[in-house]
């Protein structure tokens, strides 16, 4: 029998720096399988192993991280990844993983990089070359992003919660212009948000009808209200039952564009910071990505005891 050969690049950073923690709760490879870890040096180190692993002698590619793991190696794949990948939730946010099905226990999880079926799963595009995971948007979540990563505090989904909170008592909402297929938006928001996935964050529900296998992306804007408001509705947004509220506009599109009305706008990815800015166009790239999952019948039960989109 031949030897499945798999490398796990780990970030170390992911999860403030507690990823390693986390992997060893890892068990020994089974029979057959050899298992090589690399840790990435940081963001580019990450988006050169692997492309490079790309043109490797490989059975699978693990990603030891989080969601912003996952959008900078989707910098190192040209065009469909020719080596499945597969993931290991350690990061502070793993939306991706959880909307794939992936198992939050690292043993179940290597056993689906081990042992998983490949499968095509939608991403989103940036103008022209750049891909992401989970989520691009403009306002108040970019607000918060910078309040993160100025804190000494290690990631999690509570300083997520603090740092919206915070960034809510000084925000002032931007006007902007969202067109999309079939419809568009002019005015002032709090935050407008275009995602592959349910959720992102660490489980902010912000559009909770969305899937990883529609080929479209999913679009929620809200409008400007005022922050006390905001603040009372804030439990519904984590939940994802905010989409009737007169404020929320929800939709679903193949693409979207996002412009400002004035200065340009950051437009963070996945919970990075510096990607783009606005005009920008966003775009389903549907199947954009082979990842490793568990066989259908098993995926779509676990799926229907989480909630979350099935992969088809």
């Amino acid at each position: 029998m031949q030897t499945k050969r798999i490398k796990i690049i780990v970030n170390p950073s992911a999860r403030s720096g507690r990823a390693w923690k986390a992997l060893r709760q890892a068990s020994a490879p089974p029979p057959g399988v050899q298992l090589e870890w690399v840790e990435s040096r940081g963001a580019d180190h990450l988006t050169q192993l692997v492309r490079a692993a790309q043109d490797e002698d490989l059975h699978a590619l693990g990603l030891a991280g989080g969601d912003g793991t996952v959008t900078h190696a989707l910098a190192g794949i040209a065009g469909r990844n020719r080596v499945p990948i597969g993931l290991l939730p350690v990061g502070s946010g793993n939306d991706f993983a959880f909307n794939c099905s992936v198992p939050k226990a690292i043993a179940q999880a290597l056993a689906l990089l081990t042992h998983g079926t490949p499968r095509r799963v939608d991403l989103a595009r940036c103008g022209a070359t750049r891909r992401f995971c989970c989520v691009a948007g403009v306002g108040l979540d970019e607000m918060a992003l910078r309040i993160i990563y100025g804190s000494w505090l290690p990631r999690s989904k509570g300083l997520n919660i603090y740092a919206a909170l915070r960034a809510l008592a000084t925000y002032r909402p931007p006007r902007v212009r969202i067109s999309w297929e079939g419809g568009g938006y002019e005015g002032e928001v709090m935050f407008a948000a275009v995602t592959n996935t349910t959720s992102y964050g660490g489980g902010f529900m912000v559009t909770p009808a969305a899937r990883i296998d529609d080929g479209a992306l999913d679009l929620c804007i809200v409008k400007r209200t005022g922050r006390v408001r905001l603040l009372t509705r804030f439990p519904r947004i984590l939940k994802g039952t905010h989409t009737e509220l007169d404020e929320v506009i929800i939709a679903r599109s193949p693409w979207v564009r996002i412009e400002a009305d004035g200065a340009a706008l950051p437009v963070p990815l996945d919970g990075e910071l510096g990607m783009a800015q606005t005009p920008v166009e966003l775009r389903c790239d549907p199947g954009g990505l082979t990842l490793l999952g568990a066989p259908v019948l098993q995926l779509a039960s676990g799926l229907e005891q989480q909630g979350v989109a099935r992969v088809a």
